[in-house]
Order: structure tokens, then sequence, then C-alpha cells
């Protein structure tokens, strides 16, 4: 299917740079050698293009931030905060680089976060905005916002000073925020496993009793949440309709939900033990070409870009910049790669988001 096809390209890419690394070294054949080996290689991936993640796609050279707690949280916004569709009408001067936010937390024994702070990266500096911070939001349209889910209620980041300042009149302990595209409507999900629509600037908030006891929240680009309950299933709500996902394994031990590709609308990604599914607003479920090995599986995702992907991983963050390894000889296998997925790379790169949000 595209979707997954698409998928499988996005992260096969941002991964696939480091694991080759110390074959690389070892490779001296000849001519006739490798040619041989790439007709083997291309037959195989042909009839399965199964990926593994394993602890060698986390090169050192790609590292940076080291913390020192678990990385759980990343959020890059894709909004205008960092992508801007009109470089005329910036107002600061420090929108070249990317600025991303991200969680620390430890893990305790039961599985429990207890939190040890967010934080806004940019330029390799990172600056504490919150030591109760929990989670970050910020929709994929022309907005600049960005939203933090903490301890006492919502904050907001203010650009000018690098702060987080308090949003509307929410007291929740909040752990997860999600913010509509398009309209002012923020989810948040608190302490108790209440999901509340919040609304007016921060100052209305309305619970959704449609859903019940979840532990996760995430939307996809149509503004359809995902979310799962303590037994580990997942739902999608929207329309005051709850919907369960079905096909997919029962009896999991872990899950996780990701927030998705900036170009996909109606799916999120969602994590089942060691293996990645789709999971799409109509309820139906799809299995990828990845999974991870137990001890490479990260602690946080972002994804969203597509194009500058990040991962948490053995506490620093990693980035994956696809536009610099097709322009930069990284590693010949990568190179070789990334050579037979030009056309489809060009494309995702050129896409703009205000062509997305209008073919919607």
């Amino acid at each position: 299917m595209r979707l997954i096809k698409t998928l499988t390209l996005c992260l096969l890419i941002g991964f696939a740079v480091a694991a080759p690394r110390h074959n690389h070294k070892e490779r001296k054949e000849s001519k006739e050698s490798k040619e041989s080996k790439e007709s083997k290689e291309s037959k195989e991936s042909s009839e399965s293009d199964h990926i593994t993640i394993t602890k060698d796609f986390f090169p050192d050279e790609f590292v940076v931030y080291t913390a020192d707690h678990d990385i759980v949280n990343i959020l890059v916004p894709i909004n205008s905060f960092n992508f801007e569709d009109d470089d005329e009408d910036n107002d600061t001067n420090d929108d070249d680089g990317i600025t991303l936010f991200f969680v620390e937390a430890d893990i305790d024994k039961a599985g429990n976060r207890i939190d040890k702070g967010l934080y806004v990266l940019k330029d390799g500096k990172a600056k504490k905005l919150l030591d109760n911070g929990r989670d970050a939001a910020a929709s994929s349209d022309d907005s600049k916002d960005v939203f933090f889910a903490a301890k006492d209620g919502i904050y907001v980041y203010n650009k000018n000073d690098s702060t987080a300042i308090k949003y509307g009149s929410v007291t929740d302990s909040v752990i997860g925020i999600a913010k509509e595209n398009s309209t002012d409507l923020i989810y948040i999900l608190t302490e108790n496993y209440d999901l509340y629509k919040v609304t007016e600037s921060g100052n209305k908030k309305e619970k959704v009793n449609e859903v019940v006891g979840a532990r996760e929240i995430v939307l996809d680009g149509a503004n359809n949440l995902y979310y799962y309950g303590d037994d580990l299933k997942p739902f999608v709500f929207n329309g005051g309709v709850v919907k369960e996902i079905k096909g997919l394994p029962e009896h999991p031990k872990t899950v996780r939900l990701l927030k998705p590709p900036f170009f996909i609308d109606d799916s999120v990604p969602f994590i089942i033990d060691n293996d990645i599914y789709f999971i799409n607003a109509n309820g139906t479920s799809e299995k990828t070409d990845f999974d991870f090995k137990s001890n490479a599986k990260p602690t946080a995702f972002s994804m969203e870009a597509t194009l500058l992907q990040y991962y948490g991983y053995n506490k620093k963050i990693y980035e994956y910049n696809v536009l610099a390894m097709i322009l930069t000889e990284v590693i010949d296998e990568l190179k070789e790669f990334l050579e037979t997925k030009s056309d489809a790379i060009r494309s995702l790169s050129t896409q703009s988001r205000s062509r997305v949000r209008t073919s919607k």
C-alpha cells in the first residue's frame, strides 16, 4: 500500500545512515563481487523490505544533545513557528535554525515517569522552561503557537524571551496535550485520565465523556484523535463517535502513539511491543516493515517534519537530516540507497505545507 511504502521510505532514510558503518570499513570487494552482491541485495529487497532497528542505527555523530535523564517526548513544531511559507514576514532574527522542545523524566520500576523538566533546544543549547512540564503540542497550520502540558495547567511558549507563560485558567495536572489544526481547540489529558476540550484562549474547559480512561493522545492532520486505555487497545475519536481499531495483536506488553509525518491526514504510527503499525481513522490498521530490537527502541520520536527527524535514545537526542544525507557523501551504502529513492525524496522536499492543507 502506498501509505506504508511512504512511511517505510521516510523512516528508512532517517535511520539507514548508521547501521552499515562498520561494514563499510571492512568492504574491499572487487567490482565483480560488489555488483554480484548488489544484484542479490536488490532481489532480496524487492521480496522483502523488512528493517530491524538495532543500536547501530544511532551513531555518535548524530547526537545533538545529551541529557541527565531519559528523553520521553520531543516536538518539532511544523507550523509557522519553524517553517514559514513567506520569509518576508519573519519577525525575529533567529529563524535560520530549527527549534525543538523535549521532556526529560526518570522512569521508576513501575514504569511511571518522574518529571525532570521541559526544555527548548536551539543551536545546540538547551534551556529549561518548566520543572514539571510533561508534553508539548503545536498545530500544522499557519499559527506560531507552541503549547505545553504541565503539573499546574497549560503554558504557551514566548519566543521573544524564550520562556513559558501560563495559558488560560486551567489548573489541572496535565499529562498530555494536542492542538487541532485551523481551530482554537486544545485537547488535554489529565493525571486522572480524563480528556477535556479547551477553547476561548484556555478559559473554557469541557469534558469529553465519550473518551474514558485514555493514557495517551495524538491528533492526525485531519483532527482525528487517537488514544488507548488501560488495556492498551487503541481507539479513534471524531465527531462525537469512538471507534475501536481492529486487526492488531492482542495482549501487548507495551504500546506507544506517535505524531505522524505532516503529509499524512487520516492515520498515525502506533508501536506495539517492538513492531510499528499504522492505525487509521476508519478503524483499520496496517503493519509496517519496521521493528525494533528491544535494546534499540527510542524513548521519544519526532518524525513530523519528515525530512528532519529526531529520536531520543539512551538519554540523547539524535538528529537525522535527510536532505544533508542526500547532498553529502555520508557513506557509500546510504548514498546508493538514496539515489534509488531520489525521485520520491525530491517530491517530499518540494511539498509546501500550504499545498498539503489545501488538498485536504
